[in-house]
């Protein structure tokens, strides 16, 4: 993520296009009064409660088998799993940046802004402190309002960077800690394993995480425009079908192949994910189509940025 693009510069004057003040009013004011103390208790609960709780349940089960075991073993344990869950916590974190930076492109890019440059806040034309620009807690550590004016800031935002932490972090548990759990039928009982991710890592499902991420990307930023009620920019879509052009020539096994799996083409083939590609595209469109006219009751010409989605997401 861009951290000087987080936007709670941009959030002051969205709240016309996205949500009303009255949308959220309980959860808004919980958090906007409580946002610190929610903060600081998110922080020990990560880093110091969760690996805290699993070193003491491995320490148990050792002493419940007969090990004689000391104060040393447990700080072992402890050290393990704090490394571990800092790890896994940048998965969710960069999810979090992810939707930080959807916040700026669904606000800038509809008004014809630039992505570059920092935020600033339109009440005040403060510019935005790094600290100000951390995801979720950056929100809730300043209670919803700008640091310098006070000027409350949507929680559109917040909502959106929580949801998109969630998305992208299940979505790396899954695919790279999980050994692309979703995309192959498990071959063995051990399937999730964070010391085997960092020790081996496999291409392969970082290329997917990378690919799936891509495709949430454009879905959460079209909604998000939709929720302003604000025409799609074309460039969402120009940036999505050259990702999944350039992926298909470039990456023959973009598209997960298995031992059981019928393939509509050779695998050993330098464009082995063209033509599954392209079905899906067609069928994807052809979808959309059908959604569009019997569902919306519309044609797809008045909408066509659903159809669009619905054939990269085919």
């Amino acid at each position: 993520m861009n951290t000087t693009d987080n936007q709670p510069s941009e959030n002051l004057i969205s709240d016309d296009d996205s949500l009303k003040p009255d949308d959220t009013p309980i959860k808004s004011h919980f958090f906007r009064r409580h946002g610190r103390k929610i903060a600081g208790a998110l922080v020990l609960l990560i880093f110091i409660g969760t690996p805290l709780l699993l070193a003491t349940i491995k320490f148990l089960e050792k002493l419940q088998i007969g090990h004689d075991l000391g104060v040393a073993f447990f700080l072992e344990q402890f050290s393990k799993y704090f490394l571990m869950t800092a790890g896994i916590f940048w998965f969710f974190f960069f999810g979090a940046s992810f939707g930080s930076f959807l916040n700026v492109i669904a606000w800038r890019l509809p008004r014809g802004g630039t992505l570059l440059g920092s935020s600033y806040c339109e009440s005040c034309n403060t510019k935005l402190k790094m600290r100000d620009n951390f995801p979720i807690f950056g929100w809730l550590w300043l209670r919803g309002k700008c640091r310098t004016c006070e000027v409350e800031i949507s929680g559109r935002y917040l909502i959106v960077e929580v949801i998109s932490a969630i998305a992208i972090g299940t979505l790396a548990l899954v695919e790279m800690i999980g050994a692309g759990a979703n995309l192959f039928q498990p071959t063995n009982s051990v399937m999730f394993s964070f010391q085997r991710f960092v020790i081996s890592p496999e291409p392969r499902f970082i290329g997917y995480f990378l690919m799936h991420s891509c495709l949430i990307f454009i879905l959460m930023t079209t909604g998000l425009v939709s929720l302003q009620q604000q025409r799609i920019p074309r460039n969402i879509f120009y940036f999505g079908f050259f990702i999944s052009i350039i992926t298909a020539i470039c990456w023959p096994l973009a598209i997960p192949f298995t031992h059981t799996h019928q393939e509509t083409t050779s695998i050993n083939s330098m464009f082995a994910s063209v033509l599954p590609m392209l079905c899906g595209l067609v069928s994807g469109g052809i979808l959309g189509i059908l959604s569009t006219h019997l569902l919306m009751r519309k044609n797809f010409r008045e909408v066509p940025e659903f159809t669009i989605l619905m054939a990269l997401t085919g």
